[in-house]
């Protein structure tokens, strides 16, 4: 059997093997992270602020948990010994606990492109998915269908079964853009709940142009940004989104299991009662009121009491989120991706690896997906020898690059890494035939 020599081994060749794009030209590409915005840290200084991980490991694997802030242990520590050990039920009044969840939001609004107050960040994509498609069928009752995609992922079809089984709404798929105007002809959809980017090939919604189609036919839109936030531009307000969640793990670096998000645009914040009404969510949580009273704007959707720690940790990437230029970090991340599609189809053309997200930025997610039949056993692989990548069923293997600490030499290194396990047919070790997350 063929070994590859370790990854450390790949991390130090500088010997390129293309005629085209070099070692040197990803090089010249970092140095723009050294570059001063007119708004926002230089990416280069931001990267600093997340741990490298494992020495002689690369990671693309943003699109499942995005890279820890350094500052995490620091704000863990400070909550368990100053909170905790010391305050305990004074640390609700003297520490931020209760105002946490619009904290975050306040955050990760200008990478969203909305306003502070109309996100608010806890419990899960899941939770949070319910929540606004029963929002949105209230709003615009008596219409009671939810139209959806039919290869979408697993949670978000689920939940919205789960709410048509429950008698309250009837659901009809589409497949693609085209489909929509047929699906919303008969005057029926109250809302239209879309994943912002595909989670198998990147592919990404034209919002503006599909709020513009659900909105003419008096429906809402409901974005899950789980694979765009945080790695791509969203223009929530600008393209007239009316409803979004999103995970805080993958892009935005929140830990793992981090709480989600949830946008409501303000002219759908009115008095109507949420789906789940929770004290947290109640206009004076503290009242202690016999009945409830939504708050204002989107903290309505809040319900239960915030999960301090995690909140803790998603707190250390917020801060570093609020200093971010939004366009620098989107150009940045079309110049990665677009320079891994190249570098693939430069190194390991030979090999049966076909591009499976769309070749244009405007178009992809935050990761890169490439079809190949045996993309599971690749993917351990590549894992194996240093490279963390993803693959979903059937043939999907993913390359999640984050924006903000993903560096075109990484690439580079990678993409050497991949064409020799090709070349040397190691993915067909036995070995790397088990099933992974």
């Amino acid at each position: 059997m063929h070994h590859l020599p370790s990854p450390l081994f790949f991390l130090k060749a500088t010997q390129h093997l293309s005629q085209h794009l070099t070692f040197e030209d990803c090089e010249r590409l970092d140095s723009d992270a050294a570059a001063v915005p007119a708004s926002g840290l230089p990416l280069q200084a931001v990267a600093a602020r997340f741990d490298t991980g494992a020495d002689g490991v690369l990671y693309f694997d943003a699109n499942s948990i995005g890279p820890m802030p350094l500052a995490v242990v620091d704000r863990v520590r400070d909550t368990l010994d100053q909170g905790w050990s010391q305050l305990r039920r004074r640390a609700w009044n003297t520490l931020d606990w209760l105002e946490q969840p619009v904290a975050l939001g306040r955050g990760i609004a200008p990478v969203l492109g909305c306003s502070a107050g109309d996100v608010v960040v806890g419990d899960s994509t899941t939770v949070n998915l319910y929540k606004l498609i029963r929002h949105g069928l209230h709003a615009r009752q008596p219409r009671r269908v939810v139209v959806l995609e039919r290869e979408v992922f697993s949670t978000n079809r689920y939940v919205a079964e789960g709410i048509a089984q429950a008698g309250l709404a009837q659901l009809r798929y589409i497949d693609r853009m085209e489909d929509l105007p047929q699906a919303l002809s008969a005057g029926d959809v109250a809302v239209v709940a879309l994943s912002h980017v595909d989670y198998r090939s990147s592919a990404r919604w034209d919002m503006a142009q599909a709020n513009a189609c659900i909105h003419a036919a008096g429906a809402l839109s409901l974005w899950d940004l789980s694979h765009s936030a945080g790695a791509v531009a969203i223009e929530l307000d600008a393209s007239g989104a009316d409803m979004a969640v999103g995970c805080g793990y993958k892009y935005l670096c929140g830990g793992p299991g981090a709480p989600a998000f949830s946008y409501l645009h303000p002219g759908l914040a009115d008095g109507r009662w949420p789906a789940i009404c929770g004290w947290m969510g109640h206009a004076d949580t503290f009242a202690f009121e016999p009945s409830y009273r939504p708050a204002g704007h989107a903290s309505r959707l809040l319900a239960g009491t915030p999960a301090v720690l995690a909140n803790a940790v998603f707190s250390a990437a917020a801060d570093i989120w609020a200093q971010v230029n939004p366009a620098l970090m989107d150009a940045r991340h079309r110049s990665l991706t677009d320079t891994l599609i190249e570098l693939i189809e430069q190194q390991c053309a030979p090999w049966s690896l076909t591009l499976q997200s769309p070749r244009r930025h405007a178009q992809r997610g935050g990761h890169v997906a490439w079809r190949f039949e045996h993309a599971h056993a690749l993917a351990q692989c590549l894992c194996a020898h240093g490279v963390v990548v993803s693959a979903r069923k059937p043939d999907s293997l993913r390359f999640g690059v984050h924006p903000l600490t993903t560096r075109h030499v990484d690439l580079w290194r990678a993409v050497q890494v991949l064409r020799q396990i090709l070349q040397a047919g190691l993915w067909q070790d036995t070995a790397h035939a088990a099933p992974s997350v």
